[in-house]
């Protein structure tokens, strides 16, 4: 292998890393599907609780509070691909985590009519699931890159300096001397 064979194996190797990271996609994909049906629920279990709480007298509850709810499942999510990238989520795999979420924002506050799907003419019905679906996949990717770089950052500052954000062996930077004869800082 001459020193070009190897250095184009180092890029392909360094470069599936970044795209598929540590973690593998099993673990992206029961994530972006458990978010994507928590999400969906997330605006009916918000109505119930804001029925409940007019019923009891409260005042001063919004009428539509798909807004707020879809910004914090929003918010929520970044933090979790952030969160998969700091231990070793690759890009792609972040993608597909944030798709799920995202998805079922996207089809609650933009989609058709949640829970009804016209059985005399479905083509209609499909075709407003497709828009909804398809922005889900931009706001997927933005947030998976972007979470990716980020998670990335965080992994590199509390990794501990070593390579790759692993933490120092024991006995390189000699925090582990404490206790031991002749070394230490009470001596």
């Amino acid at each position: 292998m001459t020193g070009n064979d190897a250095a184009d194996s180092g890029r392909l190797a360094a470069l599936a890393r970044v795209g598929l990271g540590e973690t593998g996609f099993e673990r992206a994909a029961v994530w972006g599907a458990v978010g994507f049906a928590l999400s969906y629920v997330a605006f009916d279990a918000v109505g119930m609780a804001a029925d409940a709480a007019a019923s009891l007298g409260a005042t001063g509850i919004p009428q539509s509070l798909a807004a707020p709810v879809a910004a914090a499942l929003a918010v929520l999510t970044a933090v979790g691909v952030v969160a998969f990238a700091a231990v070793g989520g690759g890009v792609l795999p972040a993608t597909v985590l944030a798709y799920g979420p995202f998805a079922a924002i996207l089809l609650r506050t933009a989609g058709p009519e949640p829970y009804t799907v016209p059985f005399s003419d479905p083509v209609p019905s499909l075709a407003a699931l497709a828009e909804p679906l398809g922005v889900a996949v931009a706001a997927a990717v933005a947030v998976g890159v972007a979470g990716y770089a980020v998670g990335r950052v965080v992994a590199g500052i509390g990794g501990g300096g070593g390579e790759d954000g692993e933490a120092p062996a024991e006995g390189e930077d000699g925090a582990d001397t404490e206790g031991r004869e002749g070394e230490g800082a009470g001596d």
